[in-house]
């Protein structure tokens, strides 16, 4: 299984024992009152945005943006077209470093360890290791960001608040693409939109977004111990 199609069934997974559409409905109830409903809400959706071939200059300053962001910390909501909900924090230390911390009853923790990517599910208590190279993330956390060395541009949307660029890797097209949307002015990374080989689309949206934080390294580093249960 790819990494593509394990990232779109995490939600599934996390609320297993629950009935999925209850859940995403507490999930994004929760989520409104935290304020993501906002966010979501600055998103238009993709129909109603121009498409249009990119400009080198758009290119670069994607790159460039990218490229400046040291870390980040943000609050995310995550929703799967195949109806699974969560939601949780989101901390990102550039290049090669990420964790997703899903908010209980979530059982699932995810880390870029800067070399491995982790798929840990604490109810079996088994961690599943990808390349980092081998997921969404690898195109966020890569040293150089290149929106065309080793990804290809295939759909590029802009509206008034919004830029959409989804990305496919030349190496394997077929295995899925990721779609990064930002707000232009000022730029900010937003939300991402992850598709899997059958289709399925996983959407992670931020809010409460900080860049240039302090982070604690330990984040970044694979512990079964919950963070709430080490003393």
């Amino acid at each position: 299984m790819t990494f593509f199609s394990k990232f779109s069934q995490t939600a599934f997974h996390t609320f297993g024992k629950k009935s999925r559409s209850l859940m995403a409905a507490s999930v994004l109830s929760a989520a409104i009152g935290l304020g993501a409903m906002t966010s979501l809400t600055l998103l238009p959706n993709a129909a109603h945005a121009q498409s249009a071939d990119i400009s080198p200059e758009m290119i670069k300053k994607i790159e460039t943006y990218m490229g400046d962001i040291t870390t980040l910390r943000a609050d995310f909501v995550q929703i799967s077209s195949d109806g699974g909900a969560a939601e949780g924090k989101l901390y990102m230390q550039r290049p090669g470093k990420m964790r997703f911390e899903y908010n209980p009853p979530a059982q699932i923790l995810l880390v870029s360890t800067g070399h491995d990517f982790i798929y840990y599910d604490k109810e079996i208590n088994a961690p599943t290791y990808f390349d980092i190279d081998e997921t969404p993330a690898g195109i966020i956390l890569a040293e150089n960001i290149s929106l065309t060395d080793k990804v290809k541009i295939v759909d590029y949307r802009r509206t008034a608040e919004t830029i959409r660029v989804e990305l496919v890797r030349k190496s394997d097209p077929g295995a899925g693409s990721v779609t990064l949307v930002f707000a232009e002015s000022p730029m900010q990374l937003r939300q991402w939109i992850v598709t899997d080989p059958t289709g399925i689309e996983t959407t992670v949206t931020l809010f409460n977004t900080e860049e240039h934080v302090s982070l604690d390294p330990e984040l970044f580093k694979f512990d079964r111990i919950w963070p709430n249960q080490r003393n």
